[in-house]
């Protein structure tokens, strides 16, 4: 009783692919989902070599050229601290807006000038 396949209940027993209501499983080894690539990730790493506010020579990653980096001056969080404390100070008729015309409150961004790869964001604050 116990090892043996109840048939009963009135239903005949449907037979795998006529009229079944599900696909048989795959075969065992077989991969029924399809192949996922997984591309790797490059980082740039620029080892030695300290960022600040002046342009580096150094070597690009990306086009292994010796190079000299081209740099970019960002508003940053710094611009926008002494902006907010000189504003809190009373200077809102236009001396407030000086820190965003200076480059020493700005943050840095150092490019490769040969393939404009960005290499670091040097931050003030």
């Amino acid at each position: 009783m116990y090892g043996e396949k109840d048939q009963g209940m009135g239903a005949p027993p449907q037979q795998p692919g006529v009229g079944a209501s599900y696909m048989a499983p795959p075969p065992y080894g077989m991969n029924p989902q399809p192949a996922v690539i997984v591309a790797p990730v490059h980082s740039t790493v620029v080892i030695g070599t300290s960022f600040q506010d002046t342009p580096v020579s150094c070597s690009c990653p990306i086009c292994r050229q010796n190079i000299v980096t081209r740099t970019e001056y960002n508003t940053g969080l710094l611009a926008w601290l002494i902006f907010g404390i000189l504003c809190l100070l009373g200077c809102w008729l236009g001396c407030c807006l000086i820190p965003f015309c200076v480059d020493s409150c700005k943050d840095v961004d150092h490019f490769c000038p040969n393939c404009n790869h960005h290499l670091h964001k040097y931050k003030r604050l």
